[in-house]
């Protein structure tokens, strides 16, 4: 029994480790695409972005380190660190300087047409492709004073506060959205990813049953099950969910 044990809690935790490492790369491919909204989602639960453990950081440098190479003496930078660090600038220079076009085009459209919530959310896609999920945020939070029953722009909404680590600001969003596209398992399961980190466990539990009635094969609804059963104290059932998480991710 004991082995038995210990066996399921070496399966649990390598399901944990699994799934931490697909979120995290979701987190940085939402940084590369443009797609906010909720029906990103491919229908087996590995849609774009879910708030778990993952959105509300960005690593940054410190910038304790010198930006200059030091001479040897005679005035010239010397060392391959200097010269790898430029090439490496250089080739992000091109990408960076896209992305602003990109940006102030739209700024100028804005500013011709302030109150197009259209723009707004264009802009804020690709603010979101930027990682600036705040400004991002601004944008769409505009959308919704100036049309607050357009369902992709408060689905959007929802998800960067995801990403942001708010998820008392986005529970209330994702509500509407759900009462809006009931028929949507990936709007319940990112509901559910907030209620679970909002400390609502029961909410998130049926929010995330509700995902995997919708779509049995949703591997994360199930993933998301079992995290709230573990809180819940309920190991025996956390660990047949996490199992049914891992036969439906396997297929």
């Amino acid at each position: 029994m004991i082995r038995r044990y210990d066996r399921q809690l070496h399966e649990t935790a390598r399901d944990r480790a699994r799934v931490a490492a697909e979120l995290l790369e979701e987190a940085r491919q939402l940084t590369e695409t443009a797609m906010l909204g909720l029906d990103a989602g491919n229908g087996n639960g590995h849609g774009n972005g879910n708030g778990h453990d993952n959105g509300n950081g960005h690593s940054h440098g410190n910038g304790n380190g010198s930006d200059h190479a030091h001479g040897n003496g005679n005035g010239h930078a010397s060392g391959t660190a200097a010269a790898r660090r430029n090439r490496t600038l250089a080739s992000l220079r091109p990408a960076a300087s896209e992305a602003e076009r990109t940006l102030a085009a739209l700024d100028t459209a804005i500013a011709a047409q302030p109150d197009s919530v259209s723009l707004l959310l264009e802009r804020a896609k690709h603010l979101g492709t930027m990682g600036r999920y705040s400004d991002a945020r601004a944008d769409l939070e505009r959308g919704l004073l100036l049309d607050s029953t357009n369902v992709t722009v408060r689905s959007a909404l929802g998800i960067v506060l995801l990403r942001k680590g708010l998820w008392a600001n986005a529970v209330p969003h994702l509500r509407l959205v759900v009462e809006q596209e009931s028929w949507s398992p990936t709007a319940w399961f990112y509901l559910g990813e907030a209620l679970n980190h909002a400390d609502d466990l029961d909410g998130a539990l049926a929010a995330f049953g509700r995902a995997a009635e919708l779509d049995p094969h949703h591997a994360k609804a199930l993933y998301g099950q079992g995290v709230v059963l573990d809180r819940l104290r309920r190991p025996e059932d956390a660990a047949r969910l996490y199992r049914r998480s891992r036969e439906v991710a396997a297929k």
